[in-house]
């Protein structure tokens, strides 16, 4: 069984940049023999509880022939997957964020990247469920479509477009962390909770 922290950052790594199909093959949620909450990506063993959310592609397959509002059979289905669409918004925000810093300010990449790694571990479940209703629901051209605003949204809270301007790159990656965090906790809190995948 892989520890949380060593997790993470693997599902991270194999995170594609473009949203044309799931995130990875699962995050299964386990409680471990002493209570504690445990995400791992493999099934729960005989030693663990699974708390694992069904997932959001599961039943009949859609017709992505057909108009996206036909796709749906009830409001909700729509609802999950608008909050699906967000979550996957913010999380190619987030990794667009970092690579900017990556580029232009090397030294304040780790604080950004703290937070979105805090965030992936906070909502695995809600993430991978938000993977498995786009991929049910929408083409690839419709998922890149429907991220976009809320990566642009993102981008401009935490400034980071500003060019070549060193100083400027320096200071707004330096101050990322804190406006992520604000973003993180003051925007969009009930879309884990709707996608059904929330802790």
């Amino acid at each position: 069984m892989r520890s949380p922290c060593r997790l993470v950052p693997a599902l991270i790594v194999a995170l594609p940049l473009a949203l044309t199909g799931p995130a990875f093959a699962g995050v299964f949620k386990c409680k471990g023999p002493e209570g504690t909450t445990i995400f791992q990506d493999s099934e729960c063993g005989p030693a663990s509880q699974s708390l694992q959310t069904p997932k959001g592609g599961s039943g009949p397959a859609v017709d992505l022939t057909q108009p996206m509002d036909k796709r749906f059979k009830t409001p909700e289905e729509k609802e999950r997957l608008q909050a699906a669409l967000k979550i996957s918004g913010l999380d190619q925000g987030m990794r667009r964020g970092i690579e900017f810093c990556r580029t232009h300010a090397a030294a304040h990449v780790a604080g950004i990247e703290q937070v979105y790694n805090g965030w992936r571990q906070q909502h695995a479940v809600a993430i991978s469920t938000s993977e498995s209703l786009i991929e049910k629901y929408t083409t690839a051209r419709e998922r890149a479509d429907s991220v976009g605003d809320i990566v642009g949204l993102l981008e401009q809270s935490l400034q980071l477009r500003a060019g070549n301007e060193t100083a400027r790159n320096t200071d707004n990656c330096k101050s990322a962390p804190v406006k992520l965090q604000s973003f993180l906790t003051n925007r969009h809190t009930d879309i884990y909770s709707t996608v059904g995948g929330s802790r």
